[in-house]
């Protein structure tokens, strides 16, 4: 079938909503959106089954069908599809957008773009942004093309021709997909295909090194420039990841080739009163329903606020039996699926005996020895195959370095006090340096979503009387350099334990940064919990035996994960203990900034808490306006607990409605 007739049938399907769309965009700005709003919707590849109905469906795949009704709908509801350079001028203070503006993008440069879109882009008047992928356009004609695991023929995309024709038009910016990065390689030892963008590759000789990775994704950033300039007369100034993947890193690399603008899958409207790292954009397939079209452009999409934790030990699944390892691992995915949990609190370091400190880690790293490269596999497969968002779990601290190394003194004891966590000195600058590289280690070598800090982010009052705290008290707060006279004075006393919270605060922000330099984002936001101790908020004075603040914590992390573990404390009466935690925190930090970490063992005689006693917990502290809770451990070779018993309080597919 001709172009043209295509255009033909469109119009005969588009004319009523062209006639209503005068008087749709008249009507008032949407309620619900704020000015200089816009939403940002992510295309692939447009069929036509009534010309061609055996054509293979692909994922991300509509038909043109149901474009022509998303056009429409658009239309008849006064949306104003935009070009990105008017995105810029408004941002610039040049023009603002249209009320209710929405940009069109299409990914991968398939040959519908130049067949189907755009046909019907110059019938309705919308412009819209195609991203190619450099090294596809260059593979000659009658070859193919790799496409994942399988191949196309080089005809299903575009050609620099068509490219160049469309261009000349002002309803078309040809953007990039990168020239060589749509792709997955292998990033572990397991064979998990990940983004090429964001992952250092894995090789039978090891990893790519931190030179080797950013040279590739630099190259290719360069390639994609310079074949553009050769074909269409200029570079790209867009850039749109590959499976929506990119990291801090590339961002800068990108902008770099002259791509500062660059689009990802996080879904969120965006705003030209706000400078972006990336925009998000939605992603549409044929299963997406009108319904959602219309919450999508009029930013009425909801998101489920509610969390249901799963606390899982990386030491459950490792096994130095690598077929009992997979075992273990195919048991956890099952059970987190059954669970109707929203996240996984996932252990990325060893703790074979159980004292809170880490001895190896399950991630290749520059300081400390991998015990299995474990966590990469595990992240990956809990989020691919259970669909749960994964925090790597890790110590702020407690990092068990050998002899040579500055750890927390005690003043009491001369020495680390054997009572607590083994911690290095966050006051030691190499220390810190350690701290930093393993965390940026696990950023680039791992996929994970966010971040939870342990809870031996602690520092008692006699602690840290390490010579390096001692200076730095001196140094930095103006303090007596020896505890036993900062303890004597309570004023020095007030301030030593107000910079000791902030500062270990201000020091898992650092954490944050380095770990967040390469990590890839994807379709999740990256957010950090930071663990706190009950007595900490049932006790005004506990912050002096802590340095740890629930206000602050509440202002300085996305989450506060509130150890709500009774028998660990020694309430009495577990349920008024309970009781009066939640009603505490909740004055002190918003419901949905709170998150209550229960326990399933009871650790005075190293027994299962019933099921029925943790479901009953989760039962209470819900009443009582906890609504964010998991519980720690999840024994999944065992069964414990119980989910068939916990499911009415915990998951969250039996509860839809929930909060």
């Amino acid at each position: 079938m001709s172009k043209w007739l295509t255009v033909l049938l469109a119009l005969s399907l588009a004319m009523p909503a062209i006639a209503a769309a005068s008087v749709a965009r008249d009507t008032g700005r949407d309620p619900g959106r704020d000015p200089g709003e816009f939403s940002v919707i992510s295309y692939h590849d447009v069929v036509d089954l009534d010309q061609t109905p055996n054509e293979k469906v692909y994922p991300q795949t509509i038909t043109r069908n149901l474009l022509v009704q998303h056009f429409n709908l658009f239309a008849e509801l006064g949306y104003h599809p935009v070009s990105y350079q008017q995105i810029i001028d408004a941002r610039e203070g040049k023009q603002p957008l249209p009320e209710k503006a929405i940009l069109l993008t299409f990914d991968d440069g398939y040959r519908s773009f130049y067949d189907i879109v755009y046909p019907l882009l110059k019938l309705y008047d919308y412009p819209a942004v195609t991203a190619v992928v450099g090294s596809w356009l260059d593979v000659p004609a009658g070859q193919q093309v790799p496409y994942g695991d399988t191949s196309l023929p080089r005809d299903h995309f575009m050609t620099w021709e068509q490219l160049r024709e469309m261009q000349q038009s002002p309803l078309v910016e040809v953007a990039s997909h990168t020239y060589d990065l749509h792709k997955g390689i292998i990033g572990n030892p397991f064979g998990n295909q990940q983004p090429a963008a964001t992952t250092s590759a894995w090789s039978p000789s090891g990893y790519e090194s931190e030179s080797a990775y950013v040279d590739r994704v630099r190259n290719d950033m360069q390639m994609t420039r310079q074949r553009f300039q050769e074909e269409l007369g200029n570079g790209p100034r867009i850039m749109i990841w590959p499976y929506g993947a990119y990291s801090n890193a590339t961002l800068k690399l990108a902008a770099e080739a002259g791509m500062p603008h660059t689009f990802s899958l996080l879904e969120h409207v965006n705003n030209v009163n706000e400078s972006p790292r990336e925009m998000g954009r939605y992603l549409i397939d044929q299963e997406t329903s009108m319904e959602t079209i219309e919450e999508i452009v009029s930013d009425r999409t909801w998101e489920r606020k509610v969390e249901r934790i799963v606390h899982v030990d990386l030491d459950y699944v490792y096994d130095e039996d690598e077929a009992q390892q997979g075992r273990n691992l195919d048991m956890l995915l099952d059970r987190v699926k059954k669970q109707g949990a929203s996240t996984v609190y996932l252990q990325a370091y060893a703790d074979a005996d159980g004292d809170g400190v880490a001895e190896a880690l399950y991630f290749p790293n520059r300081h400390m020895p991998m015990k299995a490269d474990l966590f990469n596999r595990v992240a990956w497969q809990l989020k691919k195959r259970a669909g749960v968002k994964v925090y790597a779990w890790m110590p702020v601290m407690a990092f068990d370095l050998g002899e040579g190394h500055t750890y927390v003194q005690d003043m009491r004891h001369g020495r680390p006090n054997p009572s607590y966590y083994r911690r290095l000195s966050p006051y030691d600058e190499a220390n810190r340096q350690i701290i930093r590289d393993i965390y940026e280690d696990l950023g680039r070598l791992t996929k994970f979503d966010s971040l939870l800090f342990h809870d031996d982010g602690l520092l008692n009052d006699f602690e840290d009387a390490s010579p390096q705290a001692l200076q730095w008290y001196a140094r930095e707060w103006g303090l007596p350099a020896s505890v036993s006279q900062i303890r004597q004075d309570e004023r020095s006393m007030s301030e030593w334990t107000r910079h000791k919270t902030q500062f270990l605060i201000d020091f898992t922000y650092e954490l944050r940064d380095v770990a967040d330099h390469y990590r890839q984002y994807d379709n999740k936001r990256f957010l950090i919990a930071r663990n706190i101790y009950a007595p900490v908020i049932l006790d005004p004075q506990s912050e002096t035996w802590f340095a740890q603040d629930l206000e602050k914590f509440g202002k300085a992390y996305d989450y506060t994960a509130v150890m709500a573990m009774p028998y660990m404390e020694g309430a009495n009466d577990a349920n008024l203990w309970l009781k009066r935690l939640a009603n505490e925190a909740l004055r002190h930090v918003p419901a949905e900034r709170l998150v209550f970490e229960l326990q399933a063992i009871d650790w005075r005689n190293d027994s299962p808490v019933p099921s029925e006693t943790l479901a009953h917990w989760m039962q209470l502290i819900r009443n009582e306006g906890i609504y964010n809770y998991g519980y720690y451990p999840d024994d999944f070779i065992t069964g414990h607990p119980d989910i068939g018993v916990l499911r009415r309080h915990f998951s969250l597919t039996a509860h839809l409605g929930d909060a």
